[in-house]
């Protein structure tokens, strides 16, 4: 009888021994589920943000040839550089609150006899006056 109390007692312990790994072995099962989940959910929102990315690109690239094609207009128009024509386009922009490639679009479209609108035309008079008078030839004594 003391042989099969022994016995019953090891398996007891084997059993809790047994039972205690299973624990763990869950709580270590769910820690990385946890962790699997966190992390898909990190580069679910990384290459949701690397698509916008993309297509902003993709939009700029899209409206990069008309927007070269407006700064050479206003180089002829306005005798500006490169640099000229481009602040001539962004400050029109920003000031009459219209994306740069529409302004380009315009600047383009005016050179066809499409009309320019009256608020886009003057703002643009504006931008090429102000980057004119700061590119002219100031007198080193002031």
């Amino acid at each position: 009888m003391n042989v099969l109390l022994k016995e019953l007692d090891a398996t007891r312990e084997r059993s809790l021994h047994l039972m205690l790994r299973a624990h763990r072995a869950c709580e270590v099962s769910q820690r990385l589920v946890a962790e699997s989940r966190r992390r898909t959910t990190r580069l679910r929102a990384e290459a949701e943000a690397l698509r916008r990315e993309n297509a902003e690109l993709q939009r700029a690239l899209t409206g990069r040839p008309v927007v070269d094609q407006a700064r050479g207009v206003l180089m002829a128009v306005g005798a500006h550089g490169p640099q000229g024509a481009w602040k001539v386009l962004v400050d029109t922009s920003q000031r009459t609150n219209t994306k740069l490639r529409l302004v380009a679009e315009m600047v383009v479209a005016g050179t066809t006899d499409e009309p320019v609108p009256p608020r886009i035309a003057e703002q643009l008079r504006r931008s090429l006056t102000r980057h004119t008078a700061e590119r002219s030839p100031r007198s080193v004594c002031g």
